[in-house]
């Protein structure tokens, strides 16, 4: 269990406001859809309140979940943060729609309730989408902190400092970089601030679990649509044992996910034209690295069941490939 930031209502600095301090007009939402676990929220809520900027909202939308926090974010007496809870669950994918819909800005970050921004993330992308006004979306780079926020690293995290990308900030935009990204995977999606004119209000797909983000990033590029990149790690993206992506790996949904997804991109791109990232979406070596991964993992843990379960599944994505490949006979 972490320790519980202490956050007060008193104007110590310039990120701290109390109710009746005048504030200007938000220019960035900082949207964070919550379900449980008060103190992991509590340290997303003052990473928001400590950037470097003081022009925000913060909209928290809680997904009906079994831990209430109205009452505790109502305590820091903020203006800027507004407390909302839905009536009924709506699932992963719906409340992040409903987050979009409830923010005023031009632009928002969908701030995952256990990750924590850093001081700087908010003013890198407002610079961004100053230079760049028809990009659909920015993410940063991030660094990856345990259930105690100190620094982690999993291998998938180590491959993906190698992949291949610009070294310096970047557009990502067309069949190359679509490839690039479903090769590598590197863009970090809970570091996405999206535009809202060019994303809508609703743009995250109910099917699926897992792949949300990513489902939406690849659509968002084979439309035409283009991402810009900063190559700062401002974004503390959180892996613990009882996040989403760890429960979803374990049980091996989210391969499944991903490789259904992986497989409509192959299509959408070659119907696209789009050769470079619909080989990248076949072969999605990635995903079946990961696999291989994981098979490795259970069963040196005696996880035979789930080991099994993997390998079956990694194994009929080889044969589906094959079989796709396979040279058809003429008709007569």
């Amino acid at each position: 269990m972490t320790t519980r930031p202490q956050l007060t209502s008193d104007a110590t600095d310039g990120s701290r406001y109390p109710r009746d301090t005048m504030l200007p007009p938000p220019v960035i939402t900082f949207a964070i859809p919550y379900h449980r676990n008060i103190d992991y929220l509590l340290e997303a809520v003052a990473s928001v309140r400590a950037q470097t900027i003081s022009n925000w909202e913060l909209v928290i939308v809680d997904d009906c979940g079994p831990d209430d926090a109205s009452v505790i974010i109502a305590g820091l007496g903020d203006n800027r943060i507004r407390y909302l809870r839905n009536e009924a669950n709506l699932g992963l994918a719906s409340n992040w729609n409903e987050c979009l819909r409830q923010s005023t800005t031009a632009l928002v970050t969908l701030l995952h309730s256990d990750d924590r921004l850093l001081p700087g993330y908010g003013a890198a992308v407002l610079s961004a989408a100053g230079r760049h006004p028809d990009t659909a979306a920015f993410f940063t780079d991030a660094s990856i902190i345990g259930s105690d926020g100190a620094p982690a690293r999993s291998l998938p995290d180590f491959v993906k400092r190698f992949a291949h990308r610009p070294r310096r900030d970047h557009q990502v935009a067309g069949d190359t970089d679509l490839a690039s990204v479903l090769a590598n995977n590197y863009i970090f999606c809970p570091t996405l601030c999206y535009r809202a004119s060019l994303v809508g209000t609703a743009p995250f797909d109910p099917r699926w679990s897992f792949v949300v983000d990513l489902d939406h990033v690849t659509r968002l590029l084979l439309a035409g649509r283009q991402l810009w990149g900063i190559r700062s790690p401002l974004y503390e993206y959180r892996r613990h044992a009882s996040n989403q992506t760890s429960l979803l790996t374990a049980d091996a949904t989210r391969f499944a996910e991903e490789i259904a997804l992986y497989r409509e991109v192959a299509t959408a791109a070659k119907a696209t034209g789009w050769r470079h990232s619909a080989r990248a979406a076949r072969h999605r070596t990635m995903v079946r690295m990961h696999l291989v991964l994981q098979v490795a993992n259970d069963a040196l843990h005696a996880r035979f069941t789930p080991a099994r379960e993997k390998q079956l599944m990694l194994w009929n994505d080889l044969r589906g490939d094959r079989q796709h490949d396979r040279p058809r006979g003429r008709s007569v």
